[in-house]
């Protein structure tokens, strides 16, 4: 690994636990201020420079607990009640379409960067292009859930992720 990249990685967990440790050690419950807070609309991050995209998401309780019941009601009969997707999911249906895939650590998700991820569930299937090799039967969500309410779902997932992970997937943010 390059130099600046184990800097970026060492610098990013310190940062993280030291980030965690004082959330810990807070007197008072404050609400959700977390970067995954309030989502920005797609056409608000089409313009957004790399630079600027919200680092790794806190793990605030009340966020993933909200993102958890919103998970249970609109993604796990497709996800699966603990993330673990459809079986062979890396397999194409006979009618071209992908399964659903897992979004734990052993799943591909957390390959996305956050934009991508706002999009597949706004967008749904309908966000793949021709040149794919297959096609998503994912309905878009953009009328059915809020930008918070997306957040929330975000955080919840990544709430199961090892720290590890979760920090790749912050570089793949940074770097959309």
């Amino acid at each position: 690994m390059p130099p600046i990249r184990r800097f970026v990685v060492l610098l990013t967990f310190v940062l993280t636990s030291w980030l965690v440790g004082c959330q810990r050690e807070a007197v008072a419950p404050t609400p959700p201020t977390g970067p995954l807070a309030n989502v920005p609309s797609l056409s608000e991050l089409a313009g957004t420079p790399a630079s600027t995209v919200p680092p790794l998401p806190t793990s605030d309780p009340d966020l993933v607990a909200q993102g958890q019941a919103i998970y249970a009601e609109h993604c796990a009969s497709c996800h699966g009640a603990n993330l673990e997707g459809e079986p062979e999911w890396k397999v194409q249906n006979e009618d071209g379409s992908f399964r659903a895939p897992p979004h734990d650590a052993g799943g591909h998700t957390w390959h996305h960067g956050d934009r991508t991820l706002i999009e597949a569930v706004k967008l749904g299937g309908a966000r793949l292009p021709d040149n794919i090799g297959g096609t998503s039967a994912m309905p878009a969500f953009a009328d059915v859930l809020t930008g918070e309410e997306i957040a929330a779902v975000l955080a919840y997932i990544k709430s199961t992720w090892p720290g590890d992970i979760r920090i790749l997937q912050w570089e793949q943010t940074v770097r959309e």
